[in-house]
């Protein structure tokens, strides 16, 4: 039986040859990049390689984030069949150079490039690889394998790590559950909702499945003597399925326990429910997008933005809004009138994109069309800069760089104005749990408890280290008068929580100190053994995703100090190649995406 190694990128994510935002991080990269020393730190594993592994028969190996060393130590320790890269558009330039590893190190290895990445034409693509998946990839690797495409998926136990704040480390890990790939929605600027065709691809059909996923993860957990703090749902419209989100509901209450779950929702999906049936399925954090207001998609319509966000945060519900500028309808003026009205709702967390024209969508055709790409971009592309943080295209009111401007202002006049996400989600819990606590339903008051503890344990310190480090006065004394509702509520913080408070100060100095040093801000290598025969490997936690031991301070110290002195041409990176072919306009998409399947598959193309 073949064996397969799949893999993410290479890490370093930082660095002279690194785009802007492309990190093993969501928050940290794009979401609290602006906060200082209370951005959050969790790296993301690259789960879908985790699904892919699940549920292929073949002996696999998983990577999460090696480095050169490592990865090459793998390649050479042992012999693999085929080799699975994943990126996106902004890593080509590490997978091109992985590829390349691969082929020096493992000869008898057939590379496999997969993910948003391979929107990248083919011209591009196949000097680097024997095959390049661009669909579901389950189905696919299944196919290249000659394994039944079509049997049911196991959903994995991929957990990634709890949250990282002021340096101190949750024990506790937050499972992930796909509960389908692809958005229906099809926004004109969206790489994962065209790359998928604007098709949905469920992994979970049912709400009682999805409550079933949900409990076995963490069943699996506390096998593995691992807490489960909370879960993320992945799916891009996840309310969007009302009899699947209402059957998920049932089971929740039937089992009346408490959730704590991530999910993602349009406002014309949650328009649909009642906020507290959203609240009862155990939804904490809200990933919605508010885009722009004349930007006219229809997942927009419904409940007015302001009435929405409100009845969330009520239920004690953290709003993350995601807004782009950039777009070629807006003026200067219409950005900044978004912004301010954004403002006025009080996100919870907030993420500003630049409108990014990725190869295969329409916004990427139409500026083609229209001969309004950067020539910077159409005839030598620097992959790196498709990272949301740079401009791509003629805009009609503003230039390239005012734009990229304009977007760190804004970052940082969220943060001075509406503080650091720990303020702003101790108001959404306090007032949660003041509604909440007399309600008639029985989850809703076991929602009060939760986030009564939340702020008794975690609001109280952390607004502790707001009052000291807050962006300026007048966020410090609202943290100050926060902090003072919070103990007319619960009383008093006792000598053992004053003295952690205490502590936690001492970790905040230390990340500062850390980020100023650019000292441990990198993930650490994560390797799962799948289906290995006659071989049981030892399982390590997902926390070693969130880097290196913090008390080898002095050798971290000194390989960043080492790093830096390297002359810069010693590790310099594959050539970038001028892709004339990014032009999709010609319909040669389709064609593309038939070549790029393995041979045996080129005929009839399975339809997934």
């Amino acid at each position: 039986m073949p064996s397969v190694l799949l893999s993410s990128v290479c890490r370093p994510f930082s660095g002279r040859n690194e785009g802007k935002s492309v990190l093993a991080e969501l928050f940290h990269a794009q979401v609290t990049r602006a906060q200082g020393i209370f951005s959050i730190r969790q790296v993301i594993r690259a789960w879908g390689l985790d699904y892919i592994a699940e549920n292929i028969d073949a002996p696999t190996v998983v990577l999460h984030y090696p480095t050169k060393r490592e990865f090459i130590r793998e390649l050479r320790t042992h012999q693999y069949d085929y080799v699975g890269i994943s990126f996106v558009v902004a890593t080509f330039h590490k997978a091109r150079q992985m590829a390349a590893w691969t082929r020096q190190y493992a000869p008898q290895a057939k590379v496999i490039l997969g993910g948003y990445g391979t929107v990248l034409p083919d011209e591009t693509l196949f000097p680097h690889c024997d095959y390049v998946c661009r669909e579901e990839g389950i189905a696919w690797m299944r196919r290249l394998l000659h394994e039944d495409p079509n049997r049911p998926i196991r959903i994995p136990y991929a957990p990634i790590p709890a949250p990282r704040l002021f340096s101190y480390q949750q024990r506790s890990v937050v499972p992930h559950i796909t509960a389908g790939l692809g958005c229906p929605n099809g926004c004109d600027f969206c790489c994962t909702s065209h790359f998928f065709r604007r098709r949905y691809i469920p992994f979970i059909e049912s709400g009682r499945a999805l409550h079933e996923a949900l409990r076995r993860m963490e069943e699996e957990g506390a096998r593995r003597g691992e807490r489960t703090s909370s879960f993320v749902i992945i799916d891009e419209d996840l309310f969007l399925d009302k009899p699947r989100a209402m059957a998920f509901l049932a089971r929740v209450r039937k089992r009346n326990k408490a959730l704590s779950i991530m999910a993602f929702g349009s406002v014309r999906s949650l328009s649909q429910y009642d906020p507290d049936d959203i609240a009862e399925m155990g939804i904490d954090i809200l990933f919605t997008g508010y885009e722009a207001r004349r930007s006219g998609y229809g997942k927009l319509k419904g409940k007015p933005f302001g009435q929405l966000y409100n009845e969330l945060k009520a239920r004690g519900i953290a709003v993350l809004s995601s807004m782009i500028i950039g777009f070629p309808h807006q003026s200067r003026q219409d950005m900044i009138s978004d912004f301010e009205e954004l403002m006025s709702l009080e996100p919870t967390f907030y993420q500003l994109l630049i409108c990014t024209a990725f190869p295969g969508t329409p916004l990427y055709r139409g500026a083609v069309r229209q001969g309004r790409y950067l020539p910077d971009y159409k005839d030598n592309p620097d992959f790196r800069a498709f990272d949301g943080f740079r401009m791509h295209f003629h805009h009609p009111d503003m230039e390239p760089d005012e734009i990229e401007s304009l977007q760190e202002t804004f970052y940082r006049a969220d943060y001075e104005r509406l503080g650091p996400w720990v303020l702003r989600i101790a108001r959404v819990w306090l007032r949660g749990y003041r509604n909440l606590r007399g309600s008639e339903k029985p989850l809703l008051r076991a929602r009060a408890g939760r986030l009564a503890r939340l702020l008794r344990e975690y609001a109280r310190v952390a607004l502790y280290v707001a009052m000291v480090f807050g962006p300026n006065k007048e966020r410090r004394v609202e943290a100050r008068r926060l902090l003072a509702e919070i103990e007319r509520e619960f009383g008093k913080m006792d000598l053992a929580q004053r003295l952690f408070t205490y502590g936690t100060l001492g970790l905040a100095c230390f990340t500062l100190l850390t980020v100023r040093l650019d000292l441990f801000q990198e993930p650490g290598l994560l390797r799962v053994a799948y289906n290995l025969p006659g071989k049981k490997e030892r399982a390590f936690s997902c926390l070693r995703l969130q880097g290196g031991s913090r008390w080898r301070f002095l050798a971290a110290f000194a390989r960043k100090l080492l790093s830096r002195a390297k002359h810069p041409d010693q590790e310099r990176p594959l050539p970038l190649y001028p892709v004339q072919s990014l032009d999709v306009s010609s319909g040669k998409g389709e064609e593309q995406r038939n070549l790029s399947l393995p041979a045996a598959s080129r005929k009839a193309k399975t339809s997934v």
